[in-house]
């Protein structure tokens, strides 16, 4: 069989954002464009188990049912937005409307002839900026993947089909966070617009009504939501108080009932809403939440795959155990559409009826005739005597007789967690001759709050953890040779590889990738740097000796494996002054490093960075281990 390669990057076809209606399932393709180093994203529409391409490159950003034949869609191009028209029996996408605002998506229809829209208002400043310097006068000033967006908001606004008329919504007092669309009413939500920094626990819910052009504001929380769905006599919202555990805390359920204005519990859940299973091949977002006949359907993470619940009636009802991903899903006609990965496999479309579920699709058959490597449990005793199971990918070609070098692999969060499913980077490892071996440490999402919870333990239960994994891989899998053994993560597992380097010297090449070193730097450029640092450490500014304690760049002078680092300069998340420190503390040291810097990507290089970019990284990743780990050929 052929081995996983990384060019196979550009083979691939990734699939998301999945709405269904009547027999209509649509949903959102991306590939990758190697001549333009970027993706297409296209829509996809599969009608009695049949599946088309029914855009061509017009990179739909968002979607919307008119009725069960009828679709919406947006593109942007050059800072403006196109509204597109399209019959799903026929007939080309027709444009009906260009509008002068940049970051459209569509939020449903109001009425049968208007529809809600969100876009994003950018700063209205005296002076000419001429794209040339910034004007930083909040916290945060910039984030990750949008840039600097001091001054800019999610602003909403309607769209008449009958009259082609654009008209914005006025609101001035609340950051808004999202919204969504049910009868003739715009329902959103977010945080009281100071100018300052946003305040956490703290989110209002209004209300905009489009008949009587009026808008008011339904109650005042001391909550952060996560999620809100209408209903006809109240809203459903997923939403945490960080009681629990902070920051990270899982969001509980509450439902607004309209007739008496007060927010109450429905479900102290205790899980993730969504899908947290890390990979490299799901680039496109999907729902994770849904009504359908007053019901409230949403996925959650189990250790390390994805569940479908419902809440019925004050009644929580599992609707499918899945044993791989649920990226996004649908309900039509009661039938459950959603996007989905098996174990060992790229996500498929898959139906779920009367118990029955039938796949769909065959998307990306190219990986038919290659190697893909089983993921085979290694179990392990973590932290405060929990028992926890990790994956261990066995090489292309594995000879029992042979001694193989390995590489561990830390998932980034840390509040996320490693499944089952095809990863890309690991195939393409053992494709290439070595052990991969990856687990769920203390911190990992998916077991519930308790064991999510790291505050002020970053570097010890959780290293103890990934050492007692490596330990019990070693013992269980003799082939793998435990002085050639490798070490690499992003963002947390970028943090952890540095805390390893820094704490023992058994892993003999290292790939930390954008990473942390520093909490206390971090706190003052990261885009979520005070609130996160504060959480996460249990300590600010006021207490230096903490932070310095938690910090990878503190133990540097204890340092000896060979590392890699790469970093991207729009990284606003974990920036790369990051990288810088730890690069030069290794340096100074006298320890073999080399960094990698990618202009124009940032924190998420690894999952949706340019094509080119992400095949470079791998690369480099991929040599820096082959040139530390394998035997030299004499």
């Amino acid at each position: 069989m052929k081995p996983v390669e990384i060019r196979d990057l550009l083979e691939m076809d990734f699939y998301g954002n999945l709405q269904a209606r009547g027999k209509n399932v649509l949903f959102v393709k991306g590939h990758a464009d190697q001549k333009n180093n970027d993706y297409t994203y296209d829509l996809m529409l599969c009608r009695e188990g049949k599946i088309y391409q029914i855009t061509d490159r017009k990179n739909v950003r968002s979607y919307v049912f008119e009725d069960k034949n009828t679709i919406w869609f947006v593109r942007e191009e050059n800072g403006q937005s196109q509204l597109y028209r399209m019959y799903l029996k026929g007939g080309e996408a027709l444009c009906k409307a260009t509008i002068d605002r940049s970051g459209v998506s569509i939020l449903g229809f109001v009425d049968e002839n208007c529809m809600a829209l969100s876009y994003i208002q950018k700063a209205v400043d005296d002076h000419d900026l001429a794209n040339d310097y910034e004007v930083l006068d909040e916290s945060p000033w910039y984030e990750n993947d949008k840039g600097f967006v001091s001054g800019q908001r999610i602003a909403l606004a309607t769209y008449d089909l009958e009259s082609n008329t654009f008209q914005e919504i006025e609101n001035s007092q609340l950051h808004i966070r999202g919204a969504v669309v049910h009868d003739h009413c715009i329902y959103y939500w977010g945080y009281a617009d100071t100018g300052k920094k946003e305040k956490l626990h703290a989110d209002e819910i209004c209300v905009f009504n489009t008949k009587l052009q009026k808008t008011s504001c339904l109650v005042k929380t001391d909550l952060s939501i996560f999620n809100l769905q209408a209903t006809e006599n109240g809203l459903y919202l997923f939403a945490e108080n960080g009681k629990p555990i902070g920051l990270n805390s899982n969001p509980s359920l509450y439902y607004l009932d309209f007739k008496y204005q007060s927010v109450d519990l429905k479900m102290d859940w205790q899980e993730n809403l969504g899908n947290s299973v890390v990979g490299d091949c799901q680039i496109i977002a999907g729902n994770s939440v849904c009504m359908d006949k007053d019901c409230l359907y949403f996925t959650t993470t189990i250790v390390d795959h994805n569940n479908l619940f419902c809440w019925d009636e004050n009644r929580l009802l599992q609707v499918l155990e899945w044993n791989g991903t649920i990226e996004t899903f649908s309900i039509a006609k009661d039938t459950l559409y959603f996007i989905g990965a098996r174990p060992d496999q790229l996500p498929q479309l898959y139906q779920y009826k009367n118990g029955e579920i039938i796949q769909l699709s065959n998307f990306n058959p190219f990986l038919k005739d290659c190697y893909v490597a089983t993921t085979k449990p290694v179990f392990y005793t973590g932290s405060f005597n929990t028992q926890q199971c990790g994956w261990v990918l066995y090489p292309k070609d594995f000879d029992p007789q042979k001694t193989y070098p390995a590489i561990l692999n830390i998932h980034g969060g840390p509040k996320m967690a490693y499944g089952r499913v095809f990863f890309h980077e690991m195939q393409v490892w053992a494709s290439h001759g070595y052990f991969v071996f990856f687990c769920n440490p203390f911190g990992s999402d998916g077991q519930g709050n308790e064991y999510a919870d790291i505050r002020g333990h970053y570097g010890y239960e959780d290293y103890q953890d990934l050492m007692a994994f490596t330990d019990a891989v070693l013992a269980e899998v003799k082939q793998i040779d435990p002085n050639r053994l490798g070490v690499t993560g992003g963002s947390y597992g970028g943090y952890m590889t540095n805390w390893i380097i820094t704490h023992t010297s058994r892993f003999k090449a290292a790939a930390s990738q954008r990473c942390i070193s520093n909490w206390i730097s971090l706190w003052g450029t990261s885009d979520i740097g005070p609130d996160f640092v504060r959480d996460q450490m249990q300590a600010g500014l006021e207490d230096i000796e903490t932070l310095w304690k938690h910090s990878p760049l503190k133990y540097v002078d204890q340092a000896e494996t060979p590392t890699l680092f790469i970093h991207s300069d729009e990284d606003y998340r974990t920036p790369i002054e990051q990288g810088y420190q730890m690069l030069n503390g290794l340096i100074d040291q006298g320890v073999e490093a080399k960094m990698i810097v990618f202009h124009g990507e940032n924190h998420e290089l690894s999952r949706s960075g340019k094509p080119v970019h992400r095949m470079r990284r791998l690369e480099e990743i991929t040599k820096w281990m082959d040139d530390h780990l394998k035997e030299k050929e004499s």
